[in-house]
């Protein structure tokens, strides 16, 4: 029987862009889904304002994945987990990202910088969540505790870069893609996959009790950890190869879709 299932947000769980919203349908499984039992974690490289905003509605009744796991919380603000970027990798990341023709973002716990005239970030978050806040040059925020660091580019220019940067700086730093045109640096021990490795350990729930669902190359850890790994029919190839079931696209409703068919029967 499922007893836990970890769900990523943008691109997985939220309508795409520009509305990026819970479904009715979705909002409904996830609840016929708790109510039967299961516990529900959102996996998202999102901070906690984020969460609250698209997620307060939701039975999330403990601890939930933010940052790419880099910190774990609850949605009342009670943080458990808190994994910052080691210092000493914070003002080279920053140098070696601009050198590459990169805009950046600077995540502490409460508030993301970016680069003044960075693309996209205007539109990351909406109100009531705190916006961005442009800066001329992010490194001027160090030694402000840095959760992550983000480079921002064109997406053929991140997939390009992402398997250099993950060979530069192997076991120094977590180099992840969390959307088409992000690509991320964190803690070497910071992972979405880590972190629910923690929680269903914490929990008592064996791996093959978990279902995780993503689109993105952040989640392939979820997916491979999880008995029932889902990927999204908007996922990147790599993604569904990592999957053990792939559902329809998030537009779609896939993360409803696939809570009806394949886990809803099976708690019954």
């Amino acid at each position: 029987m499922y007893r836990l299932l970890a769900i990523d947000l943008d691109g997985t769980l939220l309508t795409p862009r520009p509305q990026k919203i819970i479904t009715a349908r979705a909002r409904h499984a996830l609840r016929e889904a708790a109510g039967a039992g299961m516990s529900i974690v959102i996996a998202t490289g999102q901070n906690l304002a984020m969460l609250r905003h698209e997620c307060g509605d939701l039975p999330l009744n403990g601890p939930q994945i933010l940052e790419n796991g880099a910190v774990i919380a609850d949605i009342h603000g009670v943080i458990y987990h808190e994994t910052l970027l080691p210092e000493e990798h914070v003002l080279s990341t920053l140098a070696m990202l601009r050198a590459a023709g990169f805009h950046r973002a600077y995540h502490t716990i409460h508030r993301v910088y970016a680069d003044a005239g960075s693309p996209r970030v205007r539109e990351w978050y909406r109100l009531p969540v705190p916006p961005t806040i442009e800066i001329e040059d992010v490194a001027s925020l160090y030694p402000l505790p840095c959760v992550k660091i983000v480079g921002i580019g064109a997406e053929q220019f991140i997939r390009a870069r992402r398997d250099e940067f993950e060979r530069l700086y192997a076991g120094k730093l977590y180099v992840t893609q969390s959307s088409f045109d992000l690509l991320e640096f964190l803690h070497p021990d910071v992972s979405k996959g880590n972190a629910l490795i923690k929680l269903a350990t914490d929990l008592g729930i064996k791996a093959e009790e978990v279902v995780a669902f993503g689109d993105n190359h952040n989640d392939i850890g979820m997916l491979r950890f999880a008995g029932l790994g889902i990927a999204m029919g908007n996922a990147h190839d790599e993604v569904k190869a990592a999957a053990n079931y792939v559902t329809v696209s998030n537009a779609e409703d896939g993360v409803a879709a696939a809570i009806e068919e394949l886990i809803l029967p099976r708690l019954k």
